[in-house]
């Protein structure tokens, strides 16, 4: 058994046939099935029912994937907290984020490869989080920067980097008159929310999926009526303009503090959060340039909370490398 037969076995659960395994590889169909004939061999089991369907597991398959997705991942793992052994490689690193994430790690990011990592390529892509997890999920992305409200522990090796705190977001001119009692305030109580007209996306984004969590937990039912696109920089321009208030980290809209043209207040009772991590696809290998893409997203992270852009808790080790904890999510305490 190598790590080749266990990734395309990986890859034709995932994907549900050999042809479509094939076509993710960009290799030939004959060749996946002589290496998935050649480990049901030697594990001594038929590991999938082949139809004109596609392949589902058998039993036996059903017990082998557990432990391939663990042992491929173990693999990463070691490759991870070894790599300060490994000699530096280049290659491209393609990685995924949410906007607000981007519009804090986006630049700095891109400086420090292209200072201390010219050989490595950088390639970014920013959508909502549904769409991230599912570029992470068919191997367009190698890192994905998302929330815990998305992680999949089925196909996801979590990285937890920061857990962020939430803040009110209220327009600081003229146009948001009708907010101007907020102005003098640097905190709000999470039940005072239900008194504004928020800007907040449906369940299928992460972060409308996080404040349904907070009202369940609280019991308190916020205003939800106003118009929005999705769009955070829209939604900053109806902030701006007074349609409307959003709840959203510090790095969604930091540099528009330093303009001075909105304020943020923290949500306390309960403090709101939101844990940030970066994942990679458990069923593929990871490169030596993803490995040191994840160091140096840990400290541009750790740089950006320091400069107060990105406020919250660091959720990442003190030490020089990732080493991968096992992925546990927060918990709202009320």
């Amino acid at each position: 058994m190598n790590t080749k037969q266990l990734e395309y076995f990986l890859i034709t659960v995932q994907k549900g046939s050999i042809a479509a395994a094939a076509r993710d590889l960009d290799i030939a169909q004959p060749a996946i099935s002589q290496q998935l004939a050649n480990l049901e061999r030697e594990m001594g089991a038929v590991l999938l029912e082949r139809s004109f369907r596609g392949v589902t597991l058998t039993q036996a398959g059903q017990i082998f994937v557990k432990h391939a997705e663990s042992i491929t991942k173990n693999i990463n793992d070691a490759k991870i907290e070894l790599q300060q052994l490994v000699t530096e490689s280049s290659g491209v690193v393609r990685v995924g984020m949410l906007p607000s994430i981007g519009n804090v790690l986006s630049m700095p990011l891109i400086a420090e490869i292209n200072h201390f990592h010219p050989h490595i390529k950088l390639e970014i892509s920013t959508g909502p989080s549904y769409a991230v997890k599912e570029w992470l999920k068919t191997n367009q992305l190698d890192i994905a920067l998302t929330y815990e409200q998305e992680i999949e522990q089925s196909f996801m090796s979590a990285y937890p980097l920061i857990e962020e705190y939430m803040y009110l977001v209220v327009g600081s001119n003229d146009s948001a008159k009708n907010y101007k009692q907020l102005l003098n305030r640097d905190t709000v109580n999470f039940w005072e929310l239900s008194q504004f007209e928020l800007l907040t996306p449906g369940l299928k984004d992460a972060l409308g999926q996080l404040i349904n969590n907070y009202e369940q937990k609280t019991g308190v039912a916020l205003k939800h009526d106003k118009a929005y696109s999705g769009q955070l920089m829209t939604g900053l321009r109806q902030v701006i303009q007074g349609e409307g208030l959003m709840i959203l980290p510090s790095s969604a809209m930091y540099h528009l503090e330093e303009s001075k043209v909105v304020k943020a207040l923290k949500i306390e009772q309960p403090e709101m959060t939101r844990l940030v991590l970066a994942t990679t696809n458990k069923g593929m290998r990871i490169s030596d340039a993803s490995i040191q893409m994840l160091n140096v997203i840990k400290a541009v992270t750790a740089s950006e909370q320091a400069l107060s852009h990105w406020r919250g808790r660091l959720a990442i080790s003190s030490d020089r490398h990732i080493h991968p904890p096992p992925y546990q999510t927060s918990k709202v305490v009320c």
